[in-house]
């Protein structure tokens, strides 16, 4: 048994995609190491191993996330270097000033980082640190400073020219292929939540949502890299992402038509009670016609059945004024379903075809926590500012170097949910690169001579870090220890072999990286609570703005917004998650209370009414424009309005009964949801 098992094992080890992929990422980012030094060498860069870190810093197991990150890398180093030189120019004289001026470089760079998404957050991130590398190395040499920040410049640039080379010749090219893929399995997955019965098992419904949500929200990062690895999917990103943003609506749609129907029940309509049946065939065909090809088709058919939507007029035919708004509104959302699955398969066939568009049908705009980033900021002016008060007392040569570290940890981790922990990860990789660098330094490289003994010592160590960082739960780990080891061990035409001051270098640097990680467990830890008070603060200002802003804000911005929010405290990796669905399904009741305000303005826009109900609708949505600050009044507004609407049924047959039904519709929706959760109600909330 034990060796069938061994068997078995050894041919899952040697036929397994995901084993040599890793271990090819291995080779390659060794290989881009040695050209990159090799490089740096014949150029005789000054400190050539910034060329050599920088390989490790971009590596990434595709060529679209590579080359992302390098973009942003070049723009942020190349900003970072003329910041740093700017910092000495204007105060190497006043170390106070200094320490002050870089505190704030950092902490407004950190700032950014939270705010912008990808690889942009790096962009920034980099800048701030870099900054203080090119600073701290000229603070003894002011005069220096320039020929210094070029060096690191120059060093950078070709470390990441090597990478670019070698990924693009051994990398497999396969971002275009995945993301086409995962957009594909997104389409099919919407249109079996959209066919998904509002009878059906609500945890089973929420299971589906929750997955679907997070899988569209990465796949713009996915987008993101795709396009940067293929130049023809590039033209395909906005067409690309216009589809997620319909999904999201397709979504919204579904799940307002079942918080209708389980409080509801469904409309007793025999026409409508028909058509649902069609619709649902329909939708259970989608998968298939999808793996079939047949789009052109199945976008026929949702013309046809939009059309034969629009022929259903229950204001014609149902006396019940309670009926006809319950009626109109199912008519509604179905028809909202089938125009927003309409737009997601035209933007499928688009992708497939490869047709351009400047713009996007439809865009994503995600949320910003504003409050972590500002929290984030001032930790990190903090920290650098009680590290550089520690350097200037101690007056210690490597001080700078834990001034430097201190930034990089505050900027480059402040934006993850645990960054205290990846901070003691940092700290213990460190320790452990620290180790293997005095032994590579001190016993592998002194034995040999020549690039090619140094090629196959660093072979030794760079394999396995290969390895290591390739497996995404180690790739931060793998990632600290080649900072730490490389920036240790400093090969160079000419080796030094100090041990003193590689030994200064590593206490500098696993100092800074502690007193960094110890910057987040003791300045401004994290409050879950406040964190979820933000985001209902948000949520107010948002509903706010969507009955203030013009031009009328578009259905998508709000939702993919708000499916963001909704995911992050839903995401179990988020410090300030709520383990239950209790906030799952109070903030998609919210996205729905946004959308019910944005189509009130859109049919006092477009809708002929009554001046009575005119200035009804007129009058909730600017109760909704003081909603943040007088959120009770606007539910006794609602609750006013929607009374005497009720009472005010044009009768069967009157042509403007269908706006009136829709406008009762969505008030009680609205009224309904703010009934089921008070808190969004409070003042104290807003805190």
């Amino acid at each position: 048994m034990n060796r069938a098992w061994l068997r078995a094992s050894a041919q899952q080890f040697y036929f397994s995609p995901l084993v040599w992929d890793r271990i090819g990422f291995a080779l390659r980012t060794w290989l881009a190491s040695m050209l990159t030094l090799y490089v740096a060498f014949a150029l005789q860069l000054e400190s050539p191993y910034w060329a050599l870190l920088t390989v490790w810093l971009v590596a990434q197991p595709t060529p679209g996330m590579m080359l992302s990150k390098s973009i942003y890398l070049v723009i942020g180093t190349m900003v970072g270097a003329v910041l740093g030189i700017t910092l000495i120019a204007l105060f190497a004289q006043t170390p106070e000033l200094f320490v002050l001026a870089l505190a704030l470089l950092v902490g407004g760079c950190t700032v950014a980082s939270n705010v912008l998404t990808n690889f942009r957050a790096y962009g920034t991130v980099l800048a701030g640190y870099t900054a203080g590398i090119v600073a701290s190395g000229a603070i003894n040499t002011p005069d220096q400073v320039f020929f210094i920040g070029m060096a690191r410049a120059s060093a950078i640039l070709t470390g990441i020219a090597c990478s670019i080379l070698v990924t693009s010749i051994f990398a497999p090219h396969r971002s275009e292929a995945v993301t086409r893929n995962k957009l594909l399995a997104a389409l099919k997955d919407a249109t079996r939540r959209a066919v998904y019965s509002w009878q059906a098992n609500n945890e089973t419904r929420i299971q589906i949502g929750r997955k679907l949500i997070f899988d569209l929200i990465s796949l713009d990062t996915l987008i993101e890299f795709a396009a940067a690895e293929s130049g023809a999917f590039r033209v395909q990103a906005n067409r690309a992402r216009s589809l997620i943003a319909h999904i999201f609506s397709l979504i919204s749609a579904r799940r307002s038509l079942d918080a209708h129907l389980i409080r509801c029940g469904w409309p007793k309509h025999d026409a409508l009670d028909s058509f649902h049946e069609v619709i649902i065939a329909f939708l259970n065909q989608m998968p298939e016609q999808l793996d079939r090809g047949r789009i052109d088709e199945s976008i026929d058919w949702t013309h046809v059945l939009r059309q034969q939507l629009e022929g259903l007029q229950p204001e014609q035919d149902t006396a019940s004024p309670d009926d006809v708004v319950s009626e109109r509104l199912v008519i509604d959302r179905l028809d909202d379903l089938l125009r927003h699955l309409d737009g997601a398969l035209k933007d499928w066939r688009d992708v497939l075809q490869n047709r351009w568009e400047d713009k996007p049908r439809l865009d994503l705009n995600f949320h910003r926590d504003l409050r972590a980033a500002w929290i984030n900021g001032l930790r990190s002016f903090l920290a650098v500012s009680a590290t550089g008060a520690l350097w200037i007392a101690s007056a210690w040569d490597h001080g700078t170097l834990a001034l430097v570290f201190v930034a990089v940890l505050m900027s480059l981790f402040s934006s993850l949910p645990h960054p205290d922990r990846v901070g003691w990860n940092f700290f213990k990789s460190g320790l452990i690169a620290a180790f293997f660098a005095l032994l590579c330094k001190f016993f592998v490289l002194p034995m040999g001579s020549g690039f090619e003994f140094l090629t196959l010592a660093l072979g030794l160590f760079f394999v396995p870090l290969g390895l290591v960082m390739a497996n995404p739960s180690t790739t931060m780990v793998a990632t600290s220890f080649a900072f730490v080891f490389v920036y240790l061990i400093r090969p160079d035409n000419s080796m030094t072999y100090d041990l003193t001051d590689t030994l200064n270098t590593a206490l500098g640097v696993l100092l800074g990286v502690l007193l960094g990680t110890l910057s987040y467990v003791l300045i401004f830890p994290p409050s879950p609570q406040a964190a979820r008070r933000y985001v209902t603060y948000r949520i107010r200002r948002g509903l706010e703005m969507m009955a203030r802003l013009n031009p009328i804000p578009r259905f998508c911005s709000w939702e993919t917004r708000m499916y963001d929010r909704v995911s992050r405290l839903n995401d179990p990796q988020n410090p300030s998650a709520i383990p239950t669905d209790e906030w799952l399904d109070a903030g998609l009741g919210a996205l729905t209370l946004g959308n019910e305000i944005l189509r009130l303005r859109h049919w006092l826009q477009t809708e002929r009414l009554s001046a009575e109900l005119k200035t009804a609708v007129k009058n909730i949505i600017d109760a909704f424009g003081r909603f943040f600050l007088e959120p009770q009044q606007a539910v006794a507004e609602l609750k006013g309005r929607m009374q005497e609407i009720a009472q005010v049924d044009p009768g069967l047959g009157q042509s403007e009964r269908r706006s009136w039904a829709r406008i009762l519709g969505a008030l009680e929706e609205m009224d309904v949801y703010l009934a089921h959760h008070p808190r969004l109600t409070k003042p104290q909330e807003a805190s």
